[in-house]
């Protein structure tokens, strides 16, 4: 990727990566990057479903004591 399409696409996403692109594909989720060729094979929908769920939970209850607010206020 040239250095202009880099820059293009961190004015795109607000940052200097690319976001991740997730894909279903025959019951298994896949992750690519804008601008690559590169895809991961992140295992079959079933486990990768609740193993997200738990990662954006997780990222949830980080933001709520970094911004010092609880669920229960």
């Amino acid at each position: 990727m040239s250095h202009a399409e880099e820059k293009r696409l961190a004015d795109e996403t607000g940052g200097p990566w690319p976001g991740v692109v997730f894909s279903l594909i025959d019951g298994f989720v896949w992750a690519s990057w804008p601008g690559t060729l590169t895809t991961i094979r992140l295992g079959p929908c079933e486990t990768v479903t609740p193993m997200m769920r738990d990662f954006l939970a997780q990222s949830e209850v980080g933001e709520r004591l970094l911004n010092g607010t609880s669920a229960n206020r």
